[in-house]
């Protein structure tokens, strides 16, 4: 998109501050003070499949869902974009304030000049509609982080406190600060996360559907905020879908939207003598927002008779003086090369407390994410427990059988041996593949709207989940390994246990990595369930329990490689059968007496000699899926609207 490039001049609406601007600095003509939003010929592309089939790959097609708008907004006024679903309000609202990644033409200017994607975000706040955050963590500890996240990493930790103390009582939720997120009502959750768009000051605030989800009482307490935001010196612009007459007057001036054009734009006031022109007069008694959103929808038993009258109503508002004076204020783009370049000029001072903040490297950001990761645990502990003690007992379930069968062995305990083997291997990779494949999943959509959005980095977030992974998957299986090794009384003593006990970790580090690759790949958790059971499932047969690897045709003998319960088994059992030396025999038709413990590794098909070189590709395999689902986590996240 081109974009235009435009300078803010407002009021804090906290401190009272004003930066004024000299008529010459303005560049559309506005009072000091006043600063502008202006966009033109904005038009948005969709990309739509218009082909698909499992034999070809997906034709795509992008459909115009904006059609070359015009517009400008100043600051000092709470705007309302509204139409009908599908009208493209909240396109629009993503596209002015850049955070949709569409294809986009047209151009973007703050005060006449060319405002580039960087600086909107810097200049700008935006508040989602469904706000995605970590919901275990209290306001006070989601403020705090965002404070560290979001604020210039020069500003002092006092500075920070004063600022979130100073905006949560602003917004009337600073009794609110030792609850948690999940347990707010509607309108203190939008509350919150309107502070946390506040923290910088930005001049322009962006919201998409504020009013959503809340009763009436609530949505006017929200616009009431936001219109004393606006009347501060913000501009304040929210797309909002049907409000209720109350709510609706409480806006300075309402955009409409009908199949992606402008119906109207200007003052309530205004809106009623334009529609009242085109003798669609709102009846009195009656919602004027409901009323005009019912002249821009399409009626399905009467669709070419709606058409007609959406395409009557915006060729009259592109004929209007309105419409004239709107396009006046936009202008000429004067030069399209002319854009924000990031320095500090004279005209562009104000910019510069936006342009120099310095954000917070990667080492603090890890710092804080980890910091995050610790906060969620202390208030969620009980599920971390109960998974705890769920495998303890399926340590307990599945070694109570064998207890016994290792103090004199026979050819009969080979098998029993394997066994237990196998299912240790096995228990320890799909508990920790299901840990994490469970909870993940559920933080990714945090994780991909945040980096969207810049407040970190994939890569610090990424390593604070791995290194916060790992304690448990030290802990668990050794407490796991230490019930079986006593109760099963398997071979070896303290050595042969820590030995054991190692494979056991490395299996559970390959699984939360397998885990994370699956979870990060896949949108949903479904699509992800049926892509990793044909392969657990090859995991399993190659394992060496269900067929002798020895005997394997080396067309599918490569599989093993592939799969951590080969590497996992066939280390443990190297390390409980090195140290049998002699088993009995007993003569039992069809059961080969098997005397060493070496025999019994041939039998299978495992080497002695492989051990250190699974343990190597265990390591490797947990490296190289951390690696891949890192890379996946980076590339949706650079594919995600912030909204």
């Amino acid at each position: 998109m081109k974009d235009l490039d435009l300078k803010l001049p407002t009021r804090n609406v906290l401190t009272g501050n004003v930066v004024n601007w000299d008529d010459d600095d303005i560049g559309l003509g506005d009072t000091p003070g006043n600063l502008s939003l202006a966009w033109k010929d904005l038009s948005v592309y969709r990309r739509k499949k218009t082909q698909t089939s499992i034999w070809k790959s997906p034709v795509y097609e992008d459909v115009r869902v904006l059609h070359g708008l015009n517009g400008v907004l100043s600051s000092g006024n709470l705007v309302a974009l509204m139409g009908s679903s599908g009208a493209g309000k909240t396109t629009l609202l993503a596209a002015i304030s850049r955070r949709d990644k569409s294809a986009m033409t047209g151009y973007l200017m703050l005060n006449g000049r060319l405002a580039g994607a960087d600086l909107i975000a810097r200049i700008s706040g935006f508040v989602p509609q469904e706000d995605l955050a970590i919901d275990d963590l209290t306001v006070a500890e989601h403020m705090e982080f965002m404070a560290r996240m979001m604020m210039d990493k020069r500003s002092t930790k006092l500075a920070r406190a004063r600022r979130v103390a100073l905006l949560l009582s602003e917004l009337g939720v600073n009794n609110c600060t030792k609850t948690k997120l999940k347990s707010l009502s509607g309108g203190e959750r939008k509350r919150v996360s309107l502070a946390v768009q506040l923290l910088n000051d930005p001049p322009i605030l962006f919201c998409d559907e504020p009013t959503t989800g809340l009763d009436s009482w609530a949505a006017a307490a929200v616009v009431s905020r936001l219109r004393k935001l606006a009347i501060g010196g913000k501009l304040v612009v929210c797309s909002v879908h049907q409000p209720a007459s109350g709510v609706f007057e409480l806006f300075h001036q309402v955009v409409l939207l009908a199949s992606g054009r402008i119906a109207f734009q200007g003052t309530i006031e205004m809106a009623d003598q334009f529609f009242g022109s085109l003798n669609y007069k709102c009846p009195v008694g009656f919602n004027a927002a409901e009323y005009y959103i019912s002249l821009l929808g399409i009626e399905l038993d009467k669709e070419q008779e709606s058409r007609d009258r959406i395409r009557r109503i915006c060729d009259e508002f592109q004929r209007s003086d309105i419409a004239g004076e709107i396009e006046n204020k936009v202008g000429v783009v004067r030069d399209e090369n002319e854009y924000f370049n990031g320095t500090v000029d004279e005209k562009d001072q104000y910019f510069e407390r936006y342009l120099t903040l310095v954000k917070v490297n990667y080492f603090v950001q890890f710092y804080w994410l980890m910091w995050r990761n610790v906060q969620a645990l202390k208030r969620n502990y009980s599920i971390w427990v109960a998974e705890f003690v769920l495998l303890l007992f399926v340590g307990l379930i599945i070694s109570i059988p064998y207890a016994g069968h290792f103090e004199e062995l026979d050819q009969r305990d080979i098998q029993n041996v394997e066994g237990l083997l196998y299912l240790t291997i096995a228990e320890t990779i799909f508990l920790f593949i299901y840990a994490v494949f469970i909870t993940f999943p559920s933080e990714v959509p945090i994780l991909l709207r945040e980096t969207a959005s810049g407040l970190y980095s994939p890569l610090p977030y990424y390593l604070s989940k791995m290194i916060f992974w790992i304690p448990r998957a030290v802990i668990e299986p050794t407490l796991y390994t230490a019930l079986i090794f006593l109760v099963a009384g398997l071979r070896g003593g303290f050595w042969g246990w820590l030995g054991f006990n190692f494979i056991c970790i490395l299996c559970a580090n390959y699984a939360n990595a397998y885990g994370s690759l699956i979870s990060s790949t896949f949108d949903s958790m479904e699509t992800a369930a049926l892509v990793s059971v044909p392969f657990d499932l090859i995991g399993t047969m190659f394992s060496g329990i269900y067929l002798n690897i020895a005997s394997v045709t080396p067309y599918l003998s490569w599989l093993r490689y592939v799969s951590g319960f080969y590497y996992g088994v066939e280390s443990i059992s190297i390390l409980q059968w090195n140290s049998i030396d002699s088993i009995e025999c007993v003569e039992i038709k069809g059961i080969p007496c098997i005397k060493t413990g070496a025999g019994v590794l041939n039998r299978y098909g495992y080497v002695e000699e492989h051990f250190w070189r699974n343990c190597f590709c265990l390591l490797s395999m947990y490296c190289i899926a951390h690696l891949i689902s890192f890379l996946m986590v980076v590339k949706r996240s650079r594919g995600t609207p912030v909204y």
